[in-house]
């Protein structure tokens, strides 16, 4: 009987103990999961960036070919044939200083007849001056004879004068004559009433009438001695008209004359200009068969050697001024809206890590183009249309290879020391951006901020950060919300241990 109490109470504390592991294993399991579901959030690793001050640019980048000052390139001015190349590529050379003859000969005969030409009308001229001379001369001789006329025809002149005076004593007794015609015809009358009367005798009437004939024939005398006196006036009048006239038409003849050859002087002095100016072109023709050097600079290339022959317009040699150094550049009209004179360039060559220039733009056209492959700007209907610009180097590089690609990075504007913030940070998808800061509790929170000037990879903040503040690099996941907890995620080379 107590054997079997006793298997009753180990049985019954085995219960007992099972049902107490039993009760504290749910327990157990309850806490942990009310724990599980209430446990606090786990940070969120993030890269944190300080919020420093910096600077920040506006940049266009484009390539362009490097050139010297006042590059050109010489062609030639004829169809020739190159006798001599005077300089090597890379040579320094000066203004005026011979770089290629060449040889033409028909520039040469041209000049040679031309200069015959010259020599020709020089003596048709000289002997145009002598025959106005000449003229002169007759013109001279014709205006003394009628000074001399002049002077020496007072006699002419006082015959006349007296000529005059005897017609007019000769008029007078014409008057004389016709009064006394007058009286002896009434005395007429009048006797011949006395002798029909009987008064006188007939002897009286016939001597009176032979009175009256005598009157009347001394009326016809002295009327006729008046017309022989004037045709005599006439005469004299006359011949003095005529020599003045023939004196007059002398000077006249000689005046001609004289204009005539002062005409063909004139004439010929300006065929002999014209000649003149046209050996000028063609001795400067001749002078441009020497290629001299329009600027002080360096051989760049040379296109030719002794013997060549070449057509009109041929490249011949470049040349450039190595004290200055451009850039050439073929503008997208999108970009050429940005750029403005005097504007900073940074000028590099392309590839990584390559030694940057500085320059400024020095012009920009203003008619746009359609660029060849070669940078030219051309009518080429199947290019897009560009803006020609130029960018000056400050100082010569002295590196840079003419003819040679870089790349020109054009600051259209720039801010210095102002807050400035890679745009990976910056959030733009609600209506006004935003960055996500961690607070002094190491959450995230949304901080609202005001742009500025924008760069490629920058840009700058206006209001709503400060230096010293730490902007998160937003995760891609899990995302951020307010609140979140963040903790910096340590990067390879951190020291912080």
């Amino acid at each position: 009987m107590k054997h079997k109490e006793k298997n009753s109470f180990k049985t019954g504390l085995k219960w007992l103990m099972w049902s107490g592991v039993l009760t504290l294993g749910i327990g157990g399991s309850l806490f942990a999961y009310g724990w599980y579901q209430n446990r606090p959030p786990a940070p969120i690793g993030v890269s944190l960036i300080p919020v420093k001050l910096g600077d920040i640019e506006d940049t266009i980048n484009e390539s362009g070919t490097i050139e010297l000052g006042d590059q050109q390139t010489l062609k030639s001015p004829a169809e020739a044939t190159v006798d001599q190349v005077l300089v090597k590529i890379g040579q320094n050379v000066t203004v005026g200083q011979n770089l290629i003859t060449l040889r033409n000969k028909e520039s040469k005969i041209t000049l040679i007849q031309q200069e015959l030409e010259i020599q020709k009308q020089k003596l048709t001229l000289e002997s145009s001056r002598q025959k106005v001379v000449e003229a002169q001369e007759k013109l001279r001789t014709a205006q003394g004879k009628i000074e001399d006329y002049k002077s020496g025809q007072n006699d002419e002149l006082l015959a006349i004068q007296i000529q005059e005076l005897t017609l007019a004593n000769h008029r007078q007794k014409v008057v004389e004559a016709q009064d006394l015609l007058a009286v002896a015809e009434r005395k007429l009358t009048d006797d011949q009433a006395l002798f029909e009367r009987g008064y006188i005798p007939g002897n009286d009437v016939q001597s009176q009438e032979k009175e009256v004939r005598s009157a009347k024939v001394s009326l016809r005398d002295a009327q006729f001695q008046i017309n022989n006196d004037l045709l005599d006036l006439k005469s004299k009048q006359s011949k003095l008209r005529d020599k003045e006239k023939e004196l007059q038409d002398q000077v006249k003849t000689a005046e001609s004359g004289l204009r005539e050859a002062q005409l063909t002087v004139s004439t010929n002095s300006r065929d002999l200009q014209k000649s003149q100016l046209d050996y000028q072109e063609k001795q400067q023709q001749f002078k441009n068969d020497i290629l001299t050097a329009s600027i002080d600079g360096k051989v760049l290339d040379i296109t030719v050697k002794n013997g060549d022959g070449v057509a009109l317009g041929k490249d011949l040699l470049t040349l450039g001024d190595p004290t200055q150094e451009l850039v050439k550049l073929q503008l997208s009209t999108l970009n050429a809206a940005k750029v403005k004179p005097n504007q900073s360039v940074r000028i590099s060559i392309m590839g990584p890590n390559s030694k940057q220039f500085s320059g400024r733009v020095e012009s920009l056209f203003i008619l746009a183009g359609r660029g060849d492959s070669s940078g030219n700007n051309q009518s080429n209907q199947g290019a897009q249309a560009t803006v020609p610009a130029i960018v000056k180097l400050d100082n010569p590089s002295g590196t840079l290879i003419p003819g040679s690609q870089v790349n020109v990075e054009i600051i259209l504007q720039q801010r210095q020391k102002v807050v400035v913030l890679n745009t990976e940070v910056v959030v733009r998808e609600e209506s006004q951006p935003f960055v996500w800061i961690r607070d002094s509790q190491g959450k995230a929170q949304k901080r609202p901020v005001t742009l500025g000037l924008e760069g490629s990879t920058q840009v700058e903040i206006t209001s709503g950060l400060r230096p010293g503040d730490s902007a998160v690099i937003p995760p891609s996941e899990p995302s951020l919300k307010p609140g979140t907890p963040i903790q910096e995620e340590k990067t390879e080379g951190d020291d912080r241990k």
